[in-house]
């Protein structure tokens, strides 16, 4: 093994992991991403647009996970790093532009800029550790980005289901080098110890992108009442889109917040809590953009015929963020408060008869739900003796 080197721009582990002014200013593009993915999802309310959108997302958020898992190993106070991160900031804004027409006219854009960023960012970081322990571990990124990359390229010249059947092996790719540990020719597997990561850093950086993603509901709401007729029927709907909004920030935040990186930190095996923690962010973040759909429902049709695909988006998103949440108390924290499963049988249970109430009235009926999971917790998620409790 080289002698290890440390460059002045890779992260001290004796420094403060909190998040960098830079770090923040990257995550702005992710609201607008946000909002472009509930935006091509209104407009394609089908299995397969649904579908559609859940394969931008997971493309999205995995450009998100491996910038961070850069700026948890580089000094992001460092202005060299920083120019790292605000390149691919804006390759993430490109791409952000392609999102509703990538499965269309703008494939291309979408395709070159996901598989460019991780290129560059693997390279840039391959060169800055090259006479470091962590050297190997942009090698395999490298490796494995080019292999689904020519999926992804390949799925730009071609059309319909087969780009679908391409993209998605692609992303499958992806999201399985991690599993598989990478292995790449020459240099083998990851090991474990490769993925000892800053678990407070990270869990910092989860919160920060669940508030992006709450506040993207907040944005749609505003921005879809501005293009209506405001009437007191539109004003209960963002009345119930601010307080289901609300309800979601605090099933995520209570305690939790707390906890979170210091559970990772703690873990016998910190590499599979982040992964876990990864996984469990990313479907309460798909929660939220169902939700985001629901509240551009309920404030430009509050009153009219509610189709099932409604009410599985009006449902369905405050189910997806609870179980993102269960599996986060589950696989990080061990214990699992008894109402969020309870308000997910709940939500489950009721959706089959809310096709007969108007979607205003679904989802005021889904917030009341929310409202007792929370006032059931926050009455339970205590231990004898006044400590907290379950998480």
């Amino acid at each position: 093994m080289a002698r290890d080197r440390h460059s002045t721009l890779i992260r001290d582990p004796d420094t403060p992991t909190r998040a960098t002014p830079v770090e923040l200013f990257y995550d702005l593009v992710f609201v607008f991403i946000l909002a472009r993915l509930a935006e091509s999802l209104v407009g394609k309310l089908t299995p397969l647009g649904a579908y559609e959108t859940l394969l931008l997302l997971l493309a999205v958020w995995w450009v998100w996970s491996y910038t961070n898992l850069a700026t948890d190993t580089l000094d992001s106070r460092r202005p060299a790093v920083q120019l790292v991160i605000i390149t691919i900031m804006l390759g993430s804004l490109l791409m952000s532009t392609s999102l509703p027409e990538a499965f269309d006219g703008r494939a291309l854009l979408f395709a070159s800029t996901y598989v460019g960023i991780h290129l560059f960012r693997s390279a840039t970081l391959a060169v800055i550790l090259r006479d470091h322990r962590l050297r190997n571990r942009p090698l395999r990124g490298i490796f494995w980005f080019t292999l689904s990359g020519v999926l992804w390229f390949g799925g730009v010249y071609v059309s319909g289901m087969l780009r679908m059947v391409l993209w998605t092996a692609a992303l499958a790719m992806d999201y399985l080098g991690p599993v598989l540990r990478w292995p790449t020719p020459g240099i083998g597997r990851s090991p474990a110890w490769e993925w000892n990561t800053a678990g407070r850093h990270l869990a910092e950086r989860y919160r920060q992108f669940v508030i992006i993603a709450l506040g993207e509901t907040v944005i749609i709401t505003a921005r879809t009442v501005r293009g209506t007729d405001y009437g007191p029927v539109q004003a209960v709907a963002v009345l119930v889109s601010f307080l289901t909004t609300v309800l979601l920030w605090w099933i995520y935040f209570y305690r939790a917040r707390e906890k979170l990186g210091s559970a990772i930190t703690g873990s016998a095996d910190p590499g599979r809590e982040t992964k876990w923690a990864g996984y469990a962010h990313l479907i309460m973040v798909a929660g939220v953009v169902l939700v985001s759909v629901g509240d551009e429902l309920i404030i430009r049709h509050p009153v009219e015929d509610t189709p099932g695909g409604w009410v599985a988006v009006l449902v369905g998103g405050p189910v997806l963020f609870l179980a993102g949440r269960i599996l986060l108390g589950h696989e990080v924290f061990v214990r699992v408060a008894g109402p969020w499963p309870i308000g997910i049988a709940v939500l489950v249970l009721m959706a089959p008869a809310m096709v007969l109430l108007p979607p205003l009235a679904v989802a005021a009926a889904v917030m009341v739900v929310l409202l007792g999971v929370v006032v059931a917790a926050a009455l339970t998620l205590r231990e004898p003796g006044g400590t907290p409790g379950a998480v």
